[in-house]
């Protein structure tokens, strides 16, 4: 039983935390990114931001 609490437990502390993404439009408007991004990905993609028509728009994933 306890080898088996331990397996959840560890499995749990292991699974990358998701986000749903957006940037901010040109004209101000919030717009979502298509899917979620998890874990070094959602950081990438809010350190690089994203690239639309030679633009590049800052990206906020999450709540923040």
């Amino acid at each position: 039983f306890f080898a088996a609490m331990l397996l959840i437990a560890s499995t749990a502390c292991n699974k990358e935390e998701c986000y749903e993404c957006h940037y901010d439009g040109p004209n101000g408007e919030e717009v979502e990114l298509e899917g979620e991004y998890c874990g070094e990905a959602a950081e990438d993609l809010e350190n690089t931001g994203y690239v639309m028509d030679s633009v590049v728009y800052t990206v906020h994933c999450g709540e923040h």
